[in-house]
Protein backbone atom coordinates (compact mmCIF):
# COMPACT_ATOMS: atom_id res chain seq x y z
CA UNK A 1 0.00 0.00 0.00
CA UNK A 2 1.60 3.41 -0.69
CA UNK A 3 0.94 6.55 1.41
CA UNK A 4 -0.33 8.33 -1.35
CA UNK A 5 -3.18 5.58 -1.50
CA UNK A 6 -4.05 5.86 2.46
CA UNK A 7 -4.19 10.14 2.02
CA UNK A 8 -6.46 9.08 -1.03
CA UNK A 9 -8.95 7.13 0.27
CA UNK A 10 -9.16 9.01 3.55
CA UNK A 11 -10.80 11.95 1.59
CA UNK A 12 -13.06 9.93 -0.10
CA UNK A 13 -13.94 8.12 2.92
CA UNK A 14 -14.47 12.36 4.74
CA UNK A 15 -17.12 12.76 2.02
CA UNK A 16 -18.47 9.22 1.94
CA UNK A 17 -17.52 6.69 -0.45
CA UNK A 18 -17.21 4.82 1.81
CA UNK A 19 -18.25 1.81 -0.96
CA UNK A 20 -14.68 2.93 -2.55
CA UNK A 21 -12.68 2.21 0.19
CA UNK A 22 -14.36 -0.65 0.97
CA UNK A 23 -13.74 -2.36 -2.77
CA UNK A 24 -9.58 -0.88 -2.45
CA UNK A 25 -9.49 -2.82 1.10
CA UNK A 26 -11.08 -5.78 -0.33
CA UNK A 27 -8.34 -5.82 -3.21
CA UNK A 28 -5.55 -5.78 -0.27
CA UNK A 29 -7.18 -8.57 2.17
CA UNK A 30 -7.85 -10.64 -1.05
CA UNK A 31 -4.38 -10.61 -2.45
CA UNK A 32 -1.66 -9.89 0.58
CA UNK A 33 -0.75 -13.35 2.06
CA UNK A 34 0.50 -12.26 4.64
CA UNK A 35 -1.69 -9.05 5.40
CA UNK A 36 1.12 -6.23 5.82
CA UNK A 37 0.76 -4.40 9.34
CA UNK A 38 -1.14 -1.03 7.87
CA UNK A 39 -3.81 -3.32 5.98
CA UNK A 40 -4.18 -5.98 9.19
CA UNK A 41 -4.78 -2.60 11.10
CA UNK A 42 -7.34 -1.56 8.89
CA UNK A 43 -9.52 -4.79 8.59
CA UNK A 44 -9.69 -4.41 12.26
CA UNK A 45 -11.42 -1.25 11.84
CA UNK A 46 -14.29 -2.72 10.24
CA UNK A 47 -17.26 -0.22 9.53
CA UNK A 48 -15.52 2.74 12.40
CA UNK A 49 -15.01 5.28 9.83
CA UNK A 50 -13.60 7.74 12.37
CA UNK A 51 -10.86 4.72 12.95
CA UNK A 52 -10.35 4.41 9.94
CA UNK A 53 -10.10 7.68 8.82
CA UNK A 54 -7.37 8.04 11.65
CA UNK A 55 -5.22 4.67 10.74
CA UNK A 56 -4.98 5.82 7.11
CA UNK A 57 -4.10 9.57 8.69
CA UNK A 58 -1.43 8.31 10.68
CA UNK A 59 0.18 5.97 8.01
CA UNK A 60 0.15 8.45 5.22
CA UNK A 61 2.32 11.23 7.63
CA UNK A 62 5.09 8.34 8.38
CA UNK A 63 6.02 9.56 4.75
CA UNK A 64 6.20 12.41 2.22
CA UNK A 65 3.92 11.98 -0.03
CA UNK A 66 3.06 13.61 -3.38
CA UNK A 67 0.04 16.26 -2.29
CA UNK A 68 -0.27 16.71 -5.62
CA UNK A 69 -0.89 14.15 -7.53
CA UNK A 70 -3.61 13.11 -5.00
CA UNK A 71 -5.42 15.94 -5.56
CA UNK A 72 -5.49 15.42 -8.70
CA UNK A 73 -6.42 11.79 -8.40
CA UNK A 74 -9.55 13.47 -6.13
CA UNK A 75 -10.42 16.15 -8.99
CA UNK A 76 -10.55 12.97 -11.65
CA UNK A 77 -12.59 10.76 -9.42
CA UNK A 78 -14.84 13.85 -8.78
CA UNK A 79 -14.83 14.65 -11.88
CA UNK A 80 -16.16 11.23 -13.32
CA UNK A 81 -18.39 10.96 -10.27
CA UNK A 82 -19.87 14.52 -12.01
CA UNK A 83 -20.37 13.09 -15.44
CA UNK A 84 -21.73 9.68 -14.47
CA UNK A 85 -24.13 11.54 -11.90
CA UNK A 86 -23.49 9.84 -9.16
CA UNK A 87 -23.13 14.06 -8.17
CA UNK A 88 -24.25 16.88 -9.30
CA UNK A 89 -22.33 20.44 -8.92
CA UNK A 90 -22.81 21.55 -5.22
CA UNK A 91 -21.89 18.27 -3.86
CA UNK A 92 -18.97 18.14 -5.99
CA UNK A 93 -17.77 21.54 -4.93
CA UNK A 94 -18.79 20.65 -1.08
CA UNK A 95 -16.89 17.81 -1.58
CA UNK A 96 -13.45 19.59 -2.48
CA UNK A 97 -14.16 21.96 0.09
CA UNK A 98 -14.80 19.26 2.37
CA UNK A 99 -11.22 17.18 1.38
CA UNK A 100 -9.07 20.66 1.20
CA UNK A 101 -10.71 21.75 4.85
CA UNK A 102 -9.45 18.48 6.03
CA UNK A 103 -6.22 19.03 4.76
CA UNK A 104 -6.19 22.21 6.92
CA UNK A 105 -6.64 26.25 6.88
CA UNK A 106 -5.52 27.72 3.60
CA UNK A 107 -2.52 29.24 4.91
CA UNK A 108 -1.25 25.76 6.33
CA UNK A 109 -1.48 23.59 3.22
CA UNK A 110 -0.18 24.46 -0.07
CA UNK A 111 -2.87 26.98 -1.85
CA UNK A 112 -0.90 26.17 -5.54
CA UNK A 113 -2.34 22.37 -4.77
CA UNK A 114 -5.50 22.42 -2.93
CA UNK A 115 -6.48 25.98 -3.16
CA UNK A 116 -8.56 25.59 -6.01
CA UNK A 117 -10.97 22.81 -4.27
CA UNK A 118 -11.01 25.47 -1.26
CA UNK A 119 -11.80 28.49 -2.71
CA UNK A 120 -14.73 27.31 -5.50
CA UNK A 121 -17.02 26.90 -2.82
CA UNK A 122 -16.89 30.37 -2.14
CA UNK A 123 -17.47 31.33 -5.84
CA UNK A 124 -20.35 28.82 -6.05
CA UNK A 125 -21.56 30.86 -2.99
CA UNK A 126 -21.35 33.97 -4.73
CA UNK A 127 -23.10 32.62 -7.75
CA UNK A 128 -26.22 31.40 -6.21
CA UNK A 129 -26.56 34.73 -4.50
CA UNK A 130 -25.59 36.74 -7.64
CA UNK A 131 -22.63 38.44 -6.71
CA UNK A 132 -21.41 36.36 -9.45
CA UNK A 133 -22.30 35.46 -12.50
CA UNK A 134 -23.33 31.68 -13.11
CA UNK A 135 -20.86 31.93 -16.37
CA UNK A 136 -17.99 32.86 -14.49
CA UNK A 137 -18.76 30.29 -12.09
CA UNK A 138 -18.83 27.80 -14.39
CA UNK A 139 -15.91 28.66 -16.84
CA UNK A 140 -13.52 28.58 -13.29
CA UNK A 141 -15.51 25.26 -12.14
CA UNK A 142 -15.32 22.98 -15.59
CA UNK A 143 -11.80 24.14 -16.49
CA UNK A 144 -10.34 22.77 -12.62
CA UNK A 145 -13.11 19.93 -13.01
CA UNK A 146 -12.24 18.59 -16.63
CA UNK A 147 -8.80 20.04 -16.65
CA UNK A 148 -6.92 20.51 -12.89
CA UNK A 149 -6.54 24.22 -14.50
CA UNK A 150 -6.34 25.87 -11.27
CA UNK A 151 -8.77 29.35 -10.68
CA UNK A 152 -7.78 32.84 -11.00
CA UNK A 153 -9.59 35.15 -8.83
CA UNK A 154 -8.74 38.13 -10.99
CA UNK A 155 -9.83 36.41 -14.16
CA UNK A 156 -13.21 35.10 -12.48
CA UNK A 157 -13.93 38.54 -11.15
CA UNK A 158 -13.10 40.42 -14.35
CA UNK A 159 -15.12 38.29 -16.19
CA UNK A 160 -17.99 38.76 -13.90
CA UNK A 161 -17.58 42.13 -14.21
CA UNK A 162 -17.71 42.16 -18.20
CA UNK A 163 -20.68 40.07 -18.07
CA UNK A 164 -22.46 42.29 -15.96
CA UNK A 165 -21.90 45.31 -17.96
CA UNK A 166 -22.36 43.80 -21.26
CA UNK A 167 -25.57 42.64 -19.85
CA UNK A 168 -26.38 46.62 -18.36
CA UNK A 169 -25.73 47.99 -22.14
CA UNK A 170 -27.85 45.14 -23.72
CA UNK A 171 -30.62 45.79 -21.54
CA UNK A 172 -30.24 49.55 -22.16
CA UNK A 173 -30.58 48.89 -25.88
Amino acid sequence: MKHEDAFYYENLLIVGFQDEYDKWLNSFLETENPLSEIVLELSLCESDINKTISVLARYRMEQPIDEAAVCDRLRIFLKNAYYSSRMNKEEVVYAMYTMASHIGDPWIYDLKTWGSMYYLEDYYSSAIDGTMSWDSFDSAFFSYLNDGVPIDSESIWNNNKKNKLFKRIKHFF
